[in-house]
């Protein structure tokens, strides 16, 4: 991968708002990239400023946080993604509270045998729809299942 391309994009995830460290970031846009070398080319040499555009709002536009085996714990959060958000626990454990995540598509539970809890004083947000969960109470989704919220 081109480094100034990847610099670039991690400089645009910071500017959007994402909190996570340079590390990840390039992991992730290393992957995106691996698996569809022509973002990488329209990023590299557009065809025209349009190009440019529509190139970057795929790479910027997604959320992706999948646990394995692992697991992922946010806490006091602002969460936005532009095209779409997914919380997948997978066999591991995600926990999200005290957080707003919105997105016009957002998805929460997961593909495998772990759990997804959504904590007190959260607000899931999609393009028409708003899931809010008070002090006190959670959703606890386990196994293959989900919410899906467009």
């Amino acid at each position: 991968m081109d480094a100034n391309i990847l610099n670039f994009l991690i400089g645009f995830a910071a500017s959007v708002g994402a909190n996570i460290t340079t590390a990840t970031a390039s992991a992730a846009f290393q992957k995106l990239l691996g698996s569809r070398p022509d973002l990488e080319k329209r990023l590299a040499q557009p065809s025209s400023p349009q190009d440019f555009q529509s190139a970057l709002a795929e790479v910027g536009g997604v959320l992706e946080a999948l646990a394995g085996s692992g697991s992922i714990a946010i806490d006091g959060a602002l969460i936005t993604a532009f095209r779409s958000a997914r919380f997948d626990h997978q066999h591991g454990r995600i926990q999200i509270g005290n957080t707003v995540v919105s997105a016009p598509i957002l998805q929460t539970g997961g593909t495998g045998t772990g759990q997804t809890t959504i904590g007190g004083n959260t607000e899931l947000r999609s393009s028409g729809t708003s899931i809010q969960i008070g002090q006190g109470a959670s959703i606890v989704i386990t196994g293959n299942a989900g919410i899906k919220q467009n």
